[in-house]
């Protein structure tokens, strides 16, 4: 079955993994940092602790994330704003992974912020109905590299 076709359960089994997998192969020597479906219940954590950066590299951390078949980046409100309390530590970098095209776009958080204001379309997830905003990979930051 496609992943777009799985229930949430089964795609949150995965969910991330490509983009981290992308973003190690082009920088192996980066450090694991952000939390990847731990054991424990993420209840009662700020969205800072929940939305910990992927990767930490010397001079930044870095968000990886994917975007679907659709070509379209959905990012939750609550994940911006814990990444905006990220900067106050170091820059903070988003990671965009499209497996559908084998590309990665890699900018600071403020260039994605600036094309989600011009750009991004507001959405809600079904399975928590947490609000998002939408980018297509026609109004990425910057451009695409292969790794």
């Amino acid at each position: 079955m496609s992943f777009h076709k799985a229930d949430f359960a089964t795609r949150f089994q995965t969910m991330g993994d490509p983009a981290e997998s992308a973003y190690d192969q082009v920088y192996p020597k980066s450090h694991k940092l952000g939390l990847n479906r731990p054991g424990f219940s993420m209840r009662g954590m700020t969205a800072a602790q929940r939305y910990t950066p992927d990767r930490m590299f010397r001079d930044r951390f870095v968000e990886c994330m994917g975007c679907g078949r659709d070509d379209t980046l959905k990012i939750k409100d609550e994940k911006i704003e814990a990444l905006k309390q990220w900067r106050m530590l170091g820059p903070v970098y988003l990671f965009v992974w499209s497996s559908k095209r084998s590309l990665y776009w890699e900018e600071p958080l403020e260039d994605w912020l600036i094309a989600l204001a011009e750009h991004g379309v507001p959405g809600e997830f079904t399975n928590d109905s947490k609000t998002f905003r939408g980018l297509n990979v026609s109004h990425f930051p910057g451009s695409p590299n292969q790794p």
